[in-house]
């Protein structure tokens, strides 16, 4: 018996993902269409656009061929693939995810009588296809082939159309997308444990030294007065010291960092402890 062409698990992981992304690209390409109608006219009919546009897809591409458009990209195909499970492979793609979006997403179930249970069935057989696509995975990374449940349920091979070749794997490009996925982490977790306020006040200090000391000023709320942080009418107004009038979000932020800060208006220093509303 001949031994069977070799296909490399990335190569079929990357169809099914280009398959995915080309579905989405139209997902949001009718999403973009129905802003331009009245607003609830299209969403009601979403399940119905969305098994549509898989039926498009595998028109365009399983119902008169042998393989999709991502293995199409890649150079793939499907063997011992013939017209019945074409339809097959489209209802298995098509129907599971129709009902889901018909009967639980839109709470068709929800004025039946025995909704309840019908919801619970439901919920079992989406975790029973959950379970079964981890486990087809693990197959999946044993065997080399047939990444997706449906492939090992109607007995479908994918094979390279071409002799294939080992891919280049461009590791510059690599390390740059890890340098840069690591300096995104670094930032996301170290900026919020900088006082960026306290900087700037820092910075201010070397050119700005007028600084009110001793002088008690009684703040007074007026139609103009403007919070000194976000040079906004003041919400919920607060003070602490200083003629100047703050939101309460803004001087209650400068307090959760510190104790004592300066006024951005006046230099004034304000004390947590002396927050009055003004």
């Amino acid at each position: 018996m001949a031994t069977s062409a070799y296909v490399s698990r990335i190569n079929q992981i990357d169809a099914s993902q280009l398959d995915k992304e080309i579905y989405h690209i139209l997902r949001q390409q009718t999403a973009e269409i129905s802003k331009l109608c009245t607003p609830g006219t299209i969403g009601k009919w979403q399940p119905e656009i969305n098994a549509l546009l898989k039926v498009v897809v595998w028109n365009y591409s399983l119902r008169n061929g042998n393989s999709t458009f991502g293995q199409q990209l890649l150079n793939l195909h499907y063997d011992k693939y013939n017209k019945k499970k074409a339809i097959l492979y489209i209802i298995l793609s098509v129907v599971p995810g129709y009902l889901q979006e018909k009967m639980i997403d839109n709470r068709l179930i929800g004025s039946m009588e025995r909704g309840n249970q019908i919801r619970r069935f439901l919920d079992w057989i989406s975790t029973t296809v959950r379970l079964l696509t981890f486990v087809n995975i693990l197959v999946f990374l044993n065997q080399g082939n047939q990444p997706n449940i449906i492939e090992r349920v109607l007995g479908i091979y994918n094979r390279p159309t071409t002799t294939q070749r080992p891919r280049n794997i461009g590791y510059s490009y690599m390390t740059r997308e890890l340098l840069w996925h690591s300096l995104i982490e670094l930032f996301t977790i170290g900026l919020p444990m900088v006082n960026v306020h306290l900087i700037k006040q820092r910075i201010k200090r070397i050119w700005w030294t007028r600084k009110i000391i001793g002088r008690s000023v009684a703040p007074k709320l007026e139609f103009d007065t403007k919070c000194p942080e976000c040079d906004q009418s003041p919400n919920l107004p607060r003070h602490a010291g200083c003629e100047h009038i703050f939101c309460y979000y803004c001087m209650k932020a400068r307090f959760t960092v510190d104790n004592c800060f300066e006024c951005p208006s006046c230099g004034v220093e304000l004390h947590s402890a002396r927050m009055r509303t003004a």
